[in-house]
């Protein structure tokens, strides 16, 4: 079973090595916003070792539209 949790600004267990060879590549990270990299960064797990595609993967995930809704959109009651 894959987990992974939210974790605080503590950094005293240092970023996953798949984190920061995502960094290193501008091909997959080039781009992306500090608030993207703010998350991405907060990412924990607890047996598994993300690389650095999975980093791109869920970057991409946090760009659909389609898994967020905008603030100025209302809930349909219909």
């Amino acid at each position: 079973m894959f987990e992974f949790m939210e974790r605080g600004q503590d950094k005293t267990s240092g970023e996953e090595p798949g984190f920061k060879e995502f960094l290193q590549d501008p091909l997959l990270s080039g781009d992306a916003t500090e608030e993207e990299l703010t998350f991405l960064r907060a990412l924990t797990f607890e047996n598994k070792r993300p690389t650095p595609l999975y980093y791109y993967r869920e970057l991409q995930s946090l760009r659909d539209p389609l898994h967020f809704q905008t603030s100025n959109r209302k809930s349909s009651s219909k």
